[in-house]
């Protein structure tokens, strides 16, 4: 689904028009992130409708216009949507370490509550599939930064000093929880794109980006 270093483009379009039909959204109208690895975060307002777009230097997109799509980009990065139903307001983030490290499932949270007044309490969270804690070894320079910034490391990083592994999914689940999301509201795929063949993965060696999708209900409930 990804338009990066590939032989056909018009195949990558043709795949993402048949998502969209099946799906039921308007592709023309989507908002596609452009991707940095960062917590930067732009929202769109029906007040003020645009049409669809790439959004450089992002990695979470919101909008509360009726049927509009926001679209990330994932080969072991997590996708993490949200919804507030009761505003018709959806959101969706890339998350890598990078991005969680620099916080952006507690940066998106943030900017629904400034744009929409959208509760943190009122918000369900799914985390989608990304690369798990056990495929996902780090190097000590990297996992040093996080108990640095959120503490509780027991929560998120698992063995010893040259083995150490990262737990994205348990991470991004820690910011949510701190920013007043309700455990129960966070949802886990739990599906390892490293491990499943399904996916694809940097770290399998499976080149190639998967798509995901949540689109804002046509009528708030």
């Amino acid at each position: 689904m990804g338009l990066t270093d590939v032989d056909d483009p018009e195949a990558v379009m043709r795949r993402r028009r048949l998502l969209a039909d099946q799906v039921g959204f308007d592709l023309d109208r989507a908002l596609l992130t452009v991707q940095e690895h960062g917590a930067n975060v732009v929202t769109f307002h029906r007040r003020q409708p645009e049409g669809g777009q790439c959004v450089f230097t992002t990695d979470a997109l919101a909008t509360d216009v009726p049927g509009q799509a926001v679209v990330t980009y994932h080969a072991d990065c997590f996708p993490v949507l949200f919804a507030d139903r009761a505003r018709g307001v959806v959101a969706g983030a890339h998350a890598g370490w990078r991005g969680a490290l620099a916080g952006v499932a507690t940066r998106t949270v943030q900017a629904l509550h400034l744009a929409y007044s959208s509760a943190p309490e009122e918000l369900d969270v799914l985390i989608g599939p990304g690369i798990c804690a056990r495929c996902y070894q780090v190097g000590s320079e990297v996992a040093e930064q996080f108990p640095a910034r959120y503490g509780r490391e027991d929560r998120y990083l698992q063995g010893e000093r040259g083995e150490i592994r990262l737990d994205i999914a348990a991470l991004l689940r820690l910011q949510l929880e701190d920013e007043g999301v309700q455990p129960e509201r966070i949802q886990a795929a739990g599906w390892c794109t490293k491990e499943e063949d399904r996916w694809f993965s940097h770290r399998g060696d499976r080149p190639g980006r998967f798509l995901s999708v949540v689109v804002a209900p046509l009528t708030s409930a």
